[in-house]
């Protein structure tokens, strides 16, 4: 019953938009024929005294009203086209780039229209204002960089979002890319927005698009809170018995990823049979509340034991 609830909802959606589909095309239908002359409209305000300044205005508005109308039927039938070929019903990289072009273009059309509104050439403003617009454009150069760099990272397939990423120090979700930054939620739940610019210049690891979705748990012990790698193995894996049906066998492994002088990191991993992000944040909080007990414990055992008497070595006073 709920499954034919929602397929009526979709249907009753769809059919709406269908509905307004159609009654922007007929509206564009309008206009395009104001605006060549097809329909003659002049006779609604021809005893009026500045008819000279509606027909103006009238022609502009027409003008400008096509061009974002005509923008909006691009941007849905591109998007319909790639959905219908790519089996696409949410949003990817290739739908939020084509919003962020239909956005910029949107804007660039209303600030045209605005000044043609006043009498006043855009090609014209620009030729006699270029010394105060080579300066805007020096003074917002990361802002036009940080667009470049979201719009090249929105057509591209390395950064997707629901990719899980670690970009410099910060490692997390993607929920959003947009022209100026990236979205990334961590483990925390905090949301955290790196600018295009940073993305783009630092080292980006996306465990997402590797073949083997191997989850990994990076973690510092102290050398005297480690017995062997083996028996801090053992005893991390059966802390994770309750999720032995979620994780693939024989998919466990802790690595000594690098030895200092008085710690060792480590990255303890495995394999989930299925991605799950909430999932792993269960298995990393059990993870980590094992290494506190093991790190307490032995940190008991160690001030149980007495320090050695100093003694007078040979040779000495």
């Amino acid at each position: 019953m709920f499954l034919f609830q929602i397929a009526g909802y979709r249907k009753t959606d769809l059919s709406m938009k269908y509905v307004v589909l159609l009654f922007k095309m007929l509206i564009f239908g309008s206009l395009v024929a104001i605006r060549l002359g097809e329909w003659d409209v002049s006779y609604l305000y021809a005893d009026l005294k500045y008819h000279n300044s509606i027909d103006y205005y009238l022609t502009t508005l027409s003008s400008v009203a096509i061009f974002l109308m005509l923008l909006d039927f691009v941007q849905f039938f591109t998007i319909w086209w790639y959905r219908r070929r790519h089996r696409v019903w949410g949003s990817d990289n290739f739908i939020i780039g084509v919003g962020h072009i239909y956005s910029l273009l949107l804007v660039i059309g209303v600030v045209v229209g605005t000044l043609s509104l006043f009498r006043i050439h855009a090609r014209e403003l620009f030729t006699s204002l270029s010394i105060i617009f080579a300066g805007i454009a020096i003074l917002t150069k990361d802002y036009i960089s940080n667009m470049i760099n979201g719009m090249i990272m929105t057509f591209s397939s390395q950064l997707s979002i629901g990719d899980n990423v670690s970009i410099g120090t910060h490692r997390g979700k993607i929920t959003d890319i947009t022209l100026q930054n990236i979205h990334l939620l961590n483990d925390d739940d905090d949301m955290i927005y790196i600018p295009n610019n940073i993305v783009m210049n630092s080292e980006v690891v996306n465990y997402t698009k590797r073949e083997i979705k191997r989850t990994s748990i990076d973690f510092e012990i102290d050398l005297k809170h480690l017995k062997t790698v083996e028996e801090l193995e053992r005893s991390l894996i059966e802390v994770l018995s309750p999720f032995q049906e979620l994780i693939k066998p024989d998919s466990y492994y802790l690595r000594v990823a690098e030895v200092k002088k008085e710690y060792v990191v480590m990255k303890f991993q495995y394999i989930l049979k299925e991605p799950n992000k909430d999932l792993e944040r269960q298995i990393r909080r059990r993870t980590i509340r094992r290494l506190v007990e093991i790190i307490s414990e032995r940190e008991k055992i160690a001030d149980q034991i007495p320090d050695l008497p100093d003694a007078d070595l040979p040779g000495h006073a």
